[in-house]
């Protein structure tokens, strides 16, 4: 979704549009959801904990939703990038939120962070870059489903903190490999809809928010 007079939000002239992305082993089976206009008491139900980040304008580029993101933590540790990491400046760089882009990009610095974090924690030999670029990857043992460290991303008045199936996937065909669901990108970070699946995400466009309701899985927002 972007923002626009070409946009169908605008087109349609509502205030407010969401959506719900199924995982993509079920999407045969079920169907991912786009609502338009939803009641203003839609999260007044205490079906979930909902939370609220604001969304951010980029007087350079009105067609993208920005988001404040503030830091990153790998199981217990913040890592050590500073917030100007994802903030705009002078109309560059900055955090978005996109439900077209799948994987989920974020700055080379950053990005190596990470991965140094994932593999001191996951305690799994790292695969060779030769056979799983652009990703990082763990070789596991058969049939097993390791434990791995929380990924959660802290915005503005909330936090991302992500289920295991929202940033870790298995390579099939090749073994029992599991790898982590971010790549290394430009100087624009960009929360893709891997990292979106199978929860409520709301665009407020009136009050220019974003929130998130608790879904059937344990992804949920918390205060950060």
């Amino acid at each position: 979704m972007c923002r626009g007079p070409l946009s169908l939000p605008s087109q349609l002239k509502v205030g407010n549009f969401s959506h719900c992305f199924t995982a993509v082993a079920v999407t045969g089976l079920k169907p991912s959801t786009v609502l338009l206009d939803l009641p203003a008491d839609l999260y007044k139900n205490g079906r979930g904990a909902v939370q609220t980040t604001p969304l951010i304008k980029n007087p350079d580029n009105r067609t993208l939703y920005y988001l404040s993101l503030k830091g990153i933590t790998v199981g217990s540790t913040r890592l050590p990038v500073p917030e100007s990491e994802f903030a705009l400046n002078n109309g560059t760089g900055g955090t978005i939120i996109d439900s077209g882009t799948a994987i989920t990009p974020l700055p080379p610095r950053v990005c190596r962070l990470i991965h140094d974090a994932f593999a001191t924690q996951v305690k799994l030999p790292v695969v060779s870059g030769n056979t799983t670029d652009p990703f990082t990857c763990f070789s596991a043992p058969p049939r097993a489903k390791p434990d791995v460290p929380k990924l959660v991303l802290h915005f503005e008045g909330a936090k991302m903190d992500l289920p295991r199936e929202n940033y870790m996937f298995e390579v099939e065909n090749v073994g029992s490999i599991v790898c982590l669901a971010i790549v290394e990108g430009g100087e624009v970070t960009t929360i893709g809809n891997f990292q979106q699946k199978n929860m409520h995400v709301l665009y407020d466009l009136q009050n220019s928010e974003l929130s998130s309701l608790l879904s059937a899985t344990n992804f949920s927002l918390a205060s950060p």
